[in-house]
């Protein structure tokens, strides 16, 4: 290749100047270190690694690789300012109404891009910089999938990028497709969108599409032999698809934070379907829309415990298989499925699971003909959920929870219940809490009475604590609380109770409030069962 053939011919020269320095301490450092750097490089482009720079999707170069590739780094940005300095075509040129073409882009090309509505980057380098660190500053959606110069990318690149620009579009965005001058790599990935985008177009027809706007665009013959095998199997390769169902105000509008990480992430693997709710979306009704009777289908519920929820409701004892995204504030069920990494690092380990795609089966609960994954909760908990409100959690995220549980700790309101378990006889209660668990968190601390629950045994775990006006006396059930999460202890006291069951009821004649996934409402009557295995769920 022409490219390889250049990098032998300067690493030639490097090492003539080196052995000409070596009586010149001066200049045999500079000679070593432009000699390394290039050593790197034609190893990059004679083996096709462009790894080798380690540039990641966010589009940044480690440090240290800049420092040992600083030679060919400023030769290389050089080169490409002079080149585009005397380029007969515009730097960013319009191939379709959503999508551009473009050389290496500065962050002077800001006002331009903005002019021109494009809101979303697919850089295709490997060798400098990406644009992130102004991308990221002004709003724009960016992407890096590292390819060498006058190198084709590989089958799981194409894809990639093709299921990432398809993604943008459905989000409204314009996209520009940019390599170092504009002129090979760019123009394969657009060409290939256009035959992606419009399967009756030949490829003939795309390239002569795309070199009619930028006449400098052309491919090698290497490149073009790559883009119709590549292209051929792009048409024929079924793809994986996921329905996200989006709550986009859920967690502070999470959603708009972390769009580009997520979508970035899992186009690797699947195409996405958005599904976006409002206030007044009946999501249960959505999800059911979008089902068919054919196929396993892959809804990934994107925000709250409460999205998650509704979500499962309408996947539930069907062939379809529930995905989380965890976008909400306290994100529960991802504690509980996937640990306490969901709290360090939430979207990426989402992801990861989502590509993994191994599921199980869970248990759901019904209360009072509605679905449950998680928690119902008289007491402590109701009034802990009630008292953290939107704006409390959006200003606190999970220190609102806290808040709220330590005002009902203090006030110490009782309840009172009639209570049937299974078909025992009824119990007559006053309870400061009672809670309900099909799957609760470690620090979901008033569902452990005999440590976490398990979400695929087939019972609920019910858990009391009766009211007492004494401080220490609650104190004492938290304490006892704490050591049963940690031990497991199934054992019952004078503090806390615990009870396995299929079936629940609760009533009271006054009627009370209680919380259902973290969503507060009032009855007069629950009727709590247990689903086995009801729900497939990506874990």
């Amino acid at each position: 290749m022409k490219m390889i053939k250049y990098y032998v011919l300067l690493l030639t020269v490097s090492v003539f100047f080196v052995w000409l320095s070596f009586n010149n301490s001066y200049m045999l450092v500079p000679s070593l270190w432009l000699t390394i750097s290039l050593s790197c490089v034609l190893f990059a482009y004679s083996t096709n690694r462009p790894s080798l720079f380690r540039k990641s999707a966010a589009g940044e170069i480690p440090w240290w690789i800049k420092i040992l590739l600083l030679p060919y780094l400023v030769c290389v940005q050089l080169y490409n300012g002079i080149m585009r300095n005397n380029d007969s075509v515009p730097a960013i040129q319009e191939i379709t109404p959503n999508l551009f073409l473009a050389c290496r882009l500065f962050p002077s090309d800001v006002e331009t891009l903005k002019s021109q509505k494009v809101t979303a980057i697919l850089d295709v380098t490997a060798e400098f910089d990406g644009f992130n660190w102004s991308a990221q500053q002004e709003g724009f959606y960016y992407l890096n999938i590292p390819i060498l110069d006058h190198f084709s990318p590989t089958e799981a690149q194409l894809e990639h990028a093709l299921r990432w620009i398809t993604a943008m579009h459905d989000l409204n965005q314009k996209v520009v497709v940019h390599c170092a001058l504009g002129r090979g790599r760019s123009f394969f990935m657009t060409c290939a969108y256009l035959l992606m985008s419009e399967p009756d177009l030949s490829v003939r027809d795309a390239i002569s599409t795309v070199q009619s706007v930028r006449s400098t665009a052309r491919l090698n013959t290497k490149q073009l032999k790559v883009l119709v095998e590549l292209s051929q199997n792009f048409a024929k390769k079924p793809q994986p698809e996921l329905n996200m169902i989006i709550n986009p105000v859920s967690g502070a509008g999470k959603w708009l934070l972390y769009t580009n990480d997520i979508v970035g992430m899992l186009t690797r693997q699947y195409v996405l379907n958005f599904h976006f709710t409002k206030k007044d979306t009946d999501v249960y009704q959505l999800t059911k829309s979008l089902q068919t009777h054919d196929e396993s289908m892959v809804f990934v519920a994107c925000g709250g415990d409460g999205t998650v929820a509704e979500v499962a409701a309408a996947v539930k004892n069907t062939s379809h298989q529930l995905g989380v995204l965890p976008l909400g504030t306290a994100n529960a069920l991802a504690h509980v499925m996937f640990g306490v990494e969901s709290k360090i690092s939430p979207i990426n380990q989402a992801c990861e699971i989502l590509f993994r795609a191994e599921t199980k089966q869970m248990d759901t609960m019904v209360c009072n003909k509605k679905t449950v994954l998680l928690v119902i909760a008289i007491g402590f908990g109701e009034q802990m959920i009630n008292q953290a409100n939107r704006l409390q959690k959006n200003e606190l995220g999970q220190l609102a929870y806290i808040q709220g549980f330590i005002n009902a700790f203090i006030e110490n309101k009782s309840q009172q219940i009639k209570l049937t378990i299974d078909d025992e006889p009824v119990q007559q209660l006053s309870n400061s809490s009672l809670t309900i668990a099909n799957a609760a968190p470690i620090t979901t601390l008033l569902a452990q009475g005999a440590g976490e629950p398990n979400w695929r045994d087939g019972l609920l775990d019910v858990t009391l604590i009766e009211h007492d006006s004494s401080s220490a006396h609650r104190l004492l059930s938290l304490a006892e609380l704490v050591s049963n999460t940690i031990s497991g202890d199934n054992s019952s006291n004078s503090s806390v109770s615990h009870y396995h069951a299929k079936k629940i009821l609760l009533q009271s004649s006054e009627g009370f409030e209680y919380s259902i996934d973290g969503e507060t409402e009032s009855a007069e009557q629950l009727m709590v069962e247990i689903m086995p295995a009801s729900l497939t769920i990506i874990c």
